[in-house]
């Protein structure tokens, strides 16, 4: 207890400092390294640090907390904006500092500030007010101002664990919420008054009752045969794709592996593998190739640039139909400051240093058919799609199956393909459907309707990976209800703290 108490002194003294280690180690908690006990003893200590401080030292520590989290948890920003697009390394470096502590953190900053202001350390009521005001938080930063960024949200760690169970029931920030009752449990088995104490050991081992919940595939049923499917992983790294004498080795490379596959129902490339655009590429490429496929009733989804109306400098992030079934997909959420520039025109200029072809792409209004495949819908998303549940759940709808093309070459060999992978995880729990993942440079992979890699390829390598996929119908209750209730459970438990601390 001496020890304790000596080690809480000590991390008041330098609370700043320990409040940016702290929301480094959270970080541990998700993939590649999935030591989410780490994350859950973080924030709970983080909580330990807040009690007692003021409002404006809480706000200024949960802000520091953020900034450690979320630096070493998106730092491939840095990666992406100067490695691979050309970027000054201190645009890079601003980027990053930018998108981690003016957008992203400043949401936890707020909540840990309100919690301070709500007395939610001291009363009974922070049992369920910190948690929603968490929840809130995530829910915000993943929807409002430059259409959100969802990336490392904090149900994510589930993975893996009984708690994603939960996930076709709550989705991830459902999930997220959970874990911030944990992590409140574990900071009251920490300091908490005796009877305190008991109360957070009961929530704790509570949480094992998760196993009682039906198995995430239970949520939905098989249709249908399974569809033979071939996902092409070109590996070709971004720092060599854009290079002139890269185009030919690649057009044969991918024509070569794709006819190779022409014994599947489905063939799916990668987002954009190709550097010139479907315009391009149709007459003398494209066409061929789907004559050959379609006598085969072989049917390919390729990542394609499409530029419209040519000569339009216009362009389109997209899957196109060749070969058995015809049709086209662009990209509706697009990566701001990647694919677009949510900037004044008259600040345009000063981001042309970032030299990315097409790097200020056009979102899709329209609403074509779905692509159907031997009787059976898909569902299609590209790249950041697969990052926000809420969307991804309606455009996935109704599909029998998901196909999510990337292109995590510009991640390089950080952490954000492994991160990246853990989400597209998280979307075939919520939704219960079979993902067919394909991705240039990896991972590339066959997620089950309960979350798992039922067939994956490997990093950094070229492979063609054969795989059955298993069309699947139903609805989960995510998929029915979405995040709405999220926001109304949320809100309304911090207007009952608002009660409770006014009375």
């Amino acid at each position: 207890m001496a020890f304790l108490q000596s080690l809480k002194s000590c991390a008041r003294r330098f609370d700043k400092t320990t409040a940016l280690l702290l929301g480094v180690l959270t970080t541990l908690g998700f993939a590649p390294f999935g030591l989410w006990p780490i994350s859950l003893l973080a924030l709970a200590a983080l909580f330990a640090l807040l009690q007692g401080t003021t409002i404006r030292r809480s706000a200024l520590l949960g802000w520091l907390f953020a900034i450690g989290h979320f630096l070493s948890g998106i730092y491939w920003i840095y990666i992406s904006t100067h490695i691979y697009g050309g970027a000054p390394a201190w645009l890079g470096v601003l980027l990053l500092l930018t998108l981690s502590a003016a957008y992203m953190a400043p949401w936890f900053a707020l909540a840990m500030g309100l919690a301070t202001w709500l007395r939610l350390w001291q009363r009974a009521v922070g049992w369920l007010a910190l948690p929603a005001l968490f929840l809130l938080a995530e829910l915000a930063r993943g929807t409002l101002v430059f259409d959100g960024f969802s990336w490392l949200s904090l149900g994510d760690i589930s993975l893996d664990t009984p708690l994603q169970r939960l996930a076709p029931i709550i989705g991830v920030h459902g999930i997220s919420a959970v874990l911030l009752v944990l992590a409140y449990a574990l900071f009251k088995l920490l300091v908490g008054s005796r009877s305190q104490r008991v109360v957070a050991a009961v929530v704790l081992l509570s949480s094992a009752t998760t196993f009682l919940l039906p198995g995430p595939e239970q949520w939905t049923q098989a249709s249908g045969a399974p569809l033979k499917a071939a996902i092409i992983q070109g590996n070709v790294s971004q720092d060599l794709k854009w290079l002139p004498e890269m185009d030919l080795p690649t057009l044969l490379r991918y024509r070569g592996m794709t006819l190779e596959a022409r014994d599947a129902d489905l063939i799916v490339w990668p987002e954009a593998p190709l550097t010139q655009t479907y315009n391009l590429l149709k007459d003398e490429y494209l066409d061929p190739l789907s004559e050959q496929l379609a006598q085969n009733g072989t049917t390919l989804l390729a990542g394609m640039l499409i530029e419209e109306p040519p000569g339009s400098m216009h362009y389109f992030n997209s899957v196109i139909g060749l070969g058995a079934v015809q049709g086209r997909y662009d990209k509706h959420h697009l990566v701001p400051f990647g694919e677009y520039f949510p900037v004044p025109t008259w600040l345009r200029p000063m981001l042309d240093v970032l030299g990315t072809p097409y790097s200020d792409l056009s979102s899709s209004a329209a609403d074509r058919p779905p692509f159907v495949v031997k009787g059976q819908r898909l569902g299609v998303v590209i790249c950041f799609e697969d990052v926000f549940a809420n969307e991804f759940r309606r455009s996935t709808d109704n599909a029998a199956l998901i196909v999510s093309v990337t292109n995590d070459a510009w991640f390089g060999r950080s952490i954000a393909a492994d991160h990246h992978l853990a989400m597209a995880r998280m979307r075939s729990l919520e939704t219960g459907r079979v993902t067919l993942r394909a991705s240039n440079t990896g991972v590339s992979a066959l997620i089950g309707p309960d979350g798992s890699l039922q067939a994956r390829a490997g990093f950094f390598t070229q492979e063609t990976l054969r795989v059955n996929a298993q069309p699947r119908s139903g609805r989960t209750p995510y998929v029915r209800w979405g995040d709405g209730p999220l926001w109304f459970a949320g809100a309304l438990l911090v207007l009952l703290a608002l009660f409770r601390r006014r009375v």
